[in-house]
């Protein structure tokens, strides 16, 4: 649990559901202590929701924009960036894997398809570049489904 999220409440939340999977596994026969494999169940269970399966089926540069917001976060110490300045996270990322970077244009139209799925909470405003976007997730949430 560790590995997927340093928060405490939901190691908690994962451990009380791994026993309540086994205590429901167990009503037909004796009872069981809670096994490995329970905890893997209570893990996919609480990491399948919607949102998840959204970023593991969005295209790449959302993937990429998604793991820009998440370095402008840990840059700045504050979870809000304007998309100019997640749109030089989003550069340098792709330099890295070796990708063209995509233009402002369509930087706005990954914001506003991940914003539309609700992954995003984007601030309307006519300065496009210095929107503001949050996350309307986690960061763990989105750490956990961009892991290969």
């Amino acid at each position: 649990v560790a590995a997927l999220s340093g928060d405490a409440r939901r190691c908690l939340d994962i451990c009380r559901r791994a026993t309540e999977i086994c205590e429901f596994a167990s009503q037909k026969r004796t009872p069981e202590i809670v096994r490995m494999a329970h905890i893997t169940e209570a893990i996919d269970e609480m990491f399948s929701s919607p949102y998840i399966n959204a970023i593991r089926n969005a295209s790449l540069h959302e993937q990429i924009f998604l793991k820009a917001i998440l370095a402008e976060f840990r840059r700045a110490g504050v979870e809000e960036a304007t998309v100019q300045q997640v749109y030089h996270q989003h550069v340098a990322l792709c330099r890295i894997e070796g990708m063209r970077s995509p233009t402002i244009s369509e930087i706005m139209a990954i914001c506003s398809r991940l914003g539309a799925c609700r992954l995003l909470l984007v601030e309307s405003s006519n300065k496009y570049l210095y929107m503001r976007v949050r996350l309307n997730i986690s960061q763990d949430d989105v750490m956990y489904a961009l892991k290969d």
